[in-house]
């Protein structure tokens, strides 16, 4: 679940980059990178990426060979490649006879070897086993080889690639951003368009949070001025262009349902609370998930807390329906900087776990507590936190859980391909709260989230909780198998 960030038409890009793309910071902290032009053409495309967090990497330092206002942008999160391998980084490259291209994407290909396979056959040199590279090879197939145009290449890749992904792209001699998603919708990716008295601009970002710092950005640097901006998302199997002009092209290569929202885990952890999906915030989704969480598993207890920061709306809305009062009793240690566990690898995840959070043990003495987290993985934080409650001197703890159980191994952008790993994985719920060690275990229903997100579950791809492949077979024929 990575973060892909794109901007071209604003004469300020380069200031806001860093902080527009520490925003997405929470889909992947791995590494960063950054793709642009190095003249005030479009003649030369340079990186600067490295391993590590945004700060480290993208700064005004880093970006002042950069001569253009267009640029895409990485955070990386890695699932079946190496996070310290620096050649899995992206932008991710290939050369054409129109120059160099690059790509940044998020999300996992399913056909990688098969893919590898005839990018082989077909003289073409790839150095990882990256999607992202998978995709700058088979575009430039097609534009040296068979003579397409640029949005037929993306159209024939997108015929042989197989998962789930959203992409951005930009090439030598070519002022325009590209990007595409695919046909399923499984990865999420927006289009923001931007005016200042006229002039206009176009972003794309795997989340609106990213548009709402441009626009925070726009209204402190014109204050006098008339700016605004319009979103929307990348219907699943569309590709755009977009120029410096904010001239917008699009295609759409082939979809099933346009009305696709994409991944459920999204609306449960991934996304900020303050990204929206369909005109709603996740803040106001994940309140609504903690209230219907209440009506399905009420528990009787003096007081409701979260696991910063992903529990806290579902605690709000659990707290909120019950009438039973809300404190913090858990604290995220400022030093780990926000990161998450969750997309950390198995070395660091327990020891993170121990790292990140301290107890007010004077909040949760004697205390019946309901414990609300945004989901239930692998439990090492979960198990772990359990224990330094009832440490501190709580007398109950009833975990309330706003995902119902994640069971099943995600293929298409999450680092949870062997579901042994999984604790929900053939267990019940009470052989689950007994490896917690809690007083209780709940966790919303599948009927019961999409209730809450009030949108139909055929529009998600919820393999990881049902079990059920969003793919449509019909598309499979067009794939190299």
């Amino acid at each position: 679940m990575c973060g892909v960030f794109g901007i071209v038409g604003h004469p300020q890009s380069k200031r806001f980059l860093p902080t527009v793309l520490a925003s997405l910071q929470h889909r992947g902290h791995d590494a960063a990178g950054v793709a642009g032009f190095v003249t005030e053409n479009t003649s030369c495309l340079e990186t600067t990426k490295d391993i590590g967090k945004v700060e480290t990497v993208i700064n005004q330092e880093s970006l002042g060979k950069f001569a253009g206002s267009t640029f895409i942008a990485h955070t990386r999160y890695s699932t079946r490649n190496k996070s310290s391998s620096v050649r899995e980084i992206h932008p991710h490259w290939a050369q054409s006879m129109r120059g160099k291209l690059a790509i940044v994407s998020n999300g996992d290909l399913n056909n990688v070897d098969a893919l590898i396979k005839h990018i082989t056959e077909s003289d073409v040199k790839v150095y990882t086993r990256n999607d992202a590279e998978m995709m700058a090879a088979l575009i430039n197939i097609q534009i040296r080889k068979s003579g397409k145009k640029v949005f037929q290449a993306i159209q024939e890749t997108m015929r042989q690639i197989k998962g789930g992904y959203a992409a951005l792209m930009m090439m030598e001699d070519d002022g325009r951003i590209f990007a595409f998603r695919d046909p399923w919708g499984i990865r999420p990716l927006h289009l923001g368009e931007f005016s200042i008295n006229g002039k206009r601009c176009v972003a794309f970002a795997s989340e609106t949070c990213a548009f709402d710092i441009i626009q925070r950005f726009n209204n402190a640097r014109y204050p006098d001025h008339d700016v605004s901006f319009t979103h929307r998302e990348i219907q699943p199997g569309e590709i755009v262009a977009a120029d410096a002009d904010s001239n917008i092209e699009s295609s759409l290569f082939c979809s099933p349902a346009l009305d696709k929202i994409g991944c459920v885990f999204e609306s449960i952890y991934f996304s900020r609370p303050d990204s929206k999906q369909r005109d709603e915030t996740f803040q106001v989704l994940r309140e609504r998930m903690g209230m219907e969480l209440f009506r399905e598993s009420p528990v009787d207890a003096d007081m409701v807390t979260s696991v910063p920061k992903g529990g806290i709306p579902s605690a709000v809305g659990f707290a909120k329906a019950s009438s039973i009062p809300y404190s913090i009793a858990i604290l995220e240690e400022p030093i780990t900087g926000g990161l998450r566990s969750f997309i950390t690898n198995p070395q660091e995840r327990k020891s993170l776990a121990i790292m990140k959070y301290n107890i007010l043990n004077d909040v949760v003495e004697g205390k019946r507590l309901i414990v609300v987290d945004d989901s239930i993985v692998r439990g090492t934080t979960s198990k772990l936190l359990v224990k330094l409650l009832f440490d501190a001197g709580a007398k109950e703890i009833h975990m309330r859980i706003p995902c119902p159980p994640y069971n099943n191994a995600c293929h298409y952008g999450i680092e949870t391909r062997d579901p042994q790993t999984l604790i929900s994985h053939n267990r019940t719920v009470d052989e689950i709260c007994d490896v917690l060690g809690a007083t209780s275990l709940a966790y919303l229903s599948i009927p019961g989230l999409y209730k809450a997100i009030r949108q139909s579950n055929a529009l998600f791809c919820d393999e990881c909780l049902s079990n059920n492949t969003p793919f449509v077979p019909e598309l499979d024929c067009n794939c190299i198998c």
